[in-house]
């Protein structure tokens, strides 16, 4: 197969915590009567899987066509397609949560660990992270968790358009308020909630917590994540890459004029705002905003040109790559 690009149609999701953002923004307009709340523009996990719209793989799965053609991802030896790239939308406080890494997650979930990326693309005044606790043992943490004493249990920092974090596994970690962002993660769905809020679910019953594997997994006492953004300019182009570690490299591209971006491996890319076009050898397509594609590796490199922003997610090398 000699196919360099493949375009997505992806699955949206209902939350408690969904609105209708996502189908403004994107163009979802069909769903407007539904409270979305993520967009898995990018995913082959069985919980929400992307069926390929072009090339001779048109109307398969991400799943299916990443099992059987291994030569479009570079030969990736990873059982799984690795990661996973949403857009969520938020507005009420989702579960204060963490989750597990790989070695857990396989034993006890038969899936991935979950280390995540999340870019905040439009935030509401008022909005904050839970970002952390302040426990200095799994005693204390249970004890404090149990006695709902969650003001002094839990860290919240403000957060506003534009911020960004990094979430490894065993990071507590949540939203109180109004947003949308994009989030770029292992492909996992594995989630354990420690508090609620007292959400409920489509049945008006509580949903379930997690806590004793939350106090497996937790890291205590707390430690934040460093991490070092590169921002460069490349004519009228801006380039910031956030992350680059054994999970993934994530890079925004600000394009207003002709950007050409060599690809390594391969490329998951989800546009954020903004049209132009995406040119791979000889063939040009149109692009905009929430279309989501997978520059195969069979590009070494590929155009993007026009007013438009774009996320574009590769996956972490794999040991003895």
């Amino acid at each position: 197969m000699k196919d360099e690009v493949l375009f997505l149609k992806s699955p949206l999701k209902e939350k408690i915590y969904g609105g209708n953002r996502i189908q403004k923004k994107f163009g979802f307009l069909e769903e407007m009567n539904k409270k979305i709340g993520e967009y898995w523009a990018i995913s082959a996990h069985d919980n929400g899987v992307s069926i390929i719209t072009n090339t001779a793989c048109e109307g398969q799965s991400l799943k299916e066509v990443y099992e059987k053609h291994r030569e479009l991802f570079h030969h990736d030896k990873r059982e799984r397609f690795p990661l996973l790239v949403k857009i969520n939308e938020i507005t009420s406080p989702v579960s204060v949560q963490v989750h597990p890494d790989d070695a857990y997650a396989k034993v006890h979930e038969h899936d991935l660990g979950k280390a995540e990326f999340c870019l905040f693309l439009d935030v509401d005044d008022g909005t904050k992270l839970v970002r952390g606790h302040r426990a200095k043992s799994r005693g204390e943490f249970q004890k404090m968790a149990l006695e709902k004493r969650w003001d002094e249990l839990l860290i919240r920092k403000e957060v506003k358009t534009g911020d960004f974090v990094y979430t490894p596994a065993g990071v507590v970690h949540g939203v109180e308020g109004k947003m949308l962002m994009a989030e770029v993660q292992q492909s996992s769905d594995v989630t354990y909630r420690i508090y609620d809020y007292d959400n409920v679910d489509v049945n008006g019953k509580p949903r379930e917590l997690h806590l004793e594997k939350a106090l497996d997994v937790v890291t205590i006492p707390h430690e934040e994540p460093m991490v070092k953004p590169q921002i460069t300019e490349h004519g009228q182009n801006e380039i910031q890459q956030y992350i680059d570690n054994a999970f993934f490299r994530i890079t925004k591209y600000g394009i207003h004029e002709a950007e050409c971006i060599e690809n390594e491996t391969y490329s998951l890319c989800l546009v954020l705002d903004g049209k132009g076009t995406l040119t791979t050898g000889e063939d040009t397509y149109g692009i905009g905003a929430g279309m989501s594609f997978i520059i195969t590796s069979n590009a070494k490199q590929y155009t993007i040109d026009g007013n438009l922003s774009l996320l574009v997610s590769e996956p972490g090398m794999v040991k003895g790559e």
